[in-house]
């Protein structure tokens, strides 16, 4: 006699598990965010060397290729859970070695390794293989929403444990936190592996040939650019904030107020002009975020507030639209290894971008910004182009079909 096989669980409740690891998970990396700098900034007395020391996370990117080969080969829940598990340890040891600048910083850099591999899982490969189609949209709206509420959640908590625990405690409830997502995350059901042999230098090549696919190229060069240029705003936010004589609390106030109109923009994605292509869809969240920028390289408070609003929103939308384009498109046996070698150039330029405001940090008033706006203006242009290219092809393309028709 067989024993019943159980139904697989719903996608409800994949979702929420995911949804809830990966929250708990992101409110760590934005207390990270917050109390990594601040107590750098605290030690050194130098916003150049806080800004560098949090951007060395964001360096593991560069191997993120590697990373995703073994995500395919091994069950993606469990590399999941070891990424938690490994970042929580490197922030334990972090707490008890924050007087040397140096065990920080490789530290930080280390803990990039469990923070690229849990991003990659969580956010492109677990939905694709754990999501029916159908739900795929609304799943990835969903959690993006709900990782822009965690960024505001994770703000907020770094700067009121920073201020009324210090930085060695702020850093163990960081490393509790990634303990507790890696413990959620195991309720998700199991996803098998893609392949089971590895074969380094053929997964590399399929990553790459990925990202050398016309309708991703254009969109990697785009997003890289647009993360070089503002990839490590809020770091650069907090910095100048504090250097400027704010309250930690009210820094926290302020960048979480930001941060809420993406969280908001994010779940509202989908349903923002639903009827553009998604080519449109992320130029027209590029132009406002341009816009957005150059608010707040402006020297007034409210109008840097209202900028970084924007900015947020228009970032939650470009993301949304272009991570179910990449999903909808890039087959799921081979998600991991397209989608890490994707990030590694897209994600992985988020830390170059703390290296470029740590150069500009010797620049006064708005030309501490246009370094940041130039970049992200080419980066508008070089979509646009993209984009209008592609419409046109579009229409000669229906054309074409047209007269087919028209000839029967």
């Amino acid at each position: 006699m067989t024993e019943p096989r159980l139904a697989p669980p719903s996608d409800a409740r994949v979702l929420r598990v995911l949804i809830t690891s990966s929250m708990l998970s992101k409110i760590a990396d934005w207390q990270l965010g917050i109390v990594i700098p601040l107590a750098v900034l605290a030690e050194s007395d130098s916003v150049a060397l806080a800004l560098v020391s949090f951007a060395l996370r964001g360096v593991s990117y560069v191997g993120s290729p590697f990373l995703g080969s073994v995500i395919d080969r091994f069950d993606k829940r469990t590399v999941y859970v070891l990424a938690q598990l490994q970042q929580a340890v490197c922030l334990v040891l972090l707490a008890s070695m924050l007087s040397s600048q140096l065990s920080v910083a490789l530290l930080v850099l280390l803990s990039g390794i469990g923070g690229v591999a849990s991003s990659i899982t969580g956010q492109f490969v677990l939905i694709p293989v754990l999501i029916t189609p159908p739900a795929r949209a609304t799943a990835v709206a969903k959690l993006n929403s709900a990782i822009e509420v965690s960024k505001v959640i994770g703000l907020v908590l770094g700067g009121t444990a920073f201020a009324l625990l210090g930085p060695a405690a702020a850093s163990l409830c960081i490393g509790a936190l990634y303990l507790l997502a890696g413990c959620v995350a195991r309720l998700l059901p199991e996803a098998p592996p893609s392949h089971r042999k590895m074969d380094i230098r053929r997964d590399l090549a399929i990553g790459f040939r990925w990202v050398g696919r016309r309708e991703i190229l254009w969109l990697v060069v785009t997003m890289s650019m647009t993360n070089l240029a503002i990839g490590q705003l809020e770091p650069a936010l907090i910095t100048q904030f504090k250097n400027g004589g704010m309250n930690t609390g009210v820094i926290s106030g302020v960048m979480a107020t930001g941060l809420l109109m993406g969280a908001l923009a994010s779940r509202l994605a989908p349903a923002i002009l639903p009827h553009w292509s998604t080519e449109r869809r992320v130029l027209a969240a590029q132009l406002l975020g341009v816009a957005g920028l150059a608010l707040v390289a402006t020297p007034l408070l409210p109008l840097r507030l209202f900028g970084f609003m924007v900015e947020c929103f228009a970032i939650a939308v470009s993301n949304v639209a272009s991570i179910t384009y990449r999903q909808e498109t890039i087959p799921a046996d081979v998600a991991g290894r397209a989608n890490a070698t994707i990030r590694m150039f897209i994600t992985g330029a988020s830390p170059l971008s703390g290296f470029l405001f740590a150069w500009a940090s010797g620049l006064d008033g708005f030309w501490y910004w246009l370094p940041a706006l130039s970049l992200w203006g080419i980066a508008v242009v070089i979509w646009a182009v993209y984009t209008r290219t592609r419409d046109r092809a579009a229409k000669e393309a229906d054309a074409l079909e047209g007269a087919a028709h028209g000839d029967r």
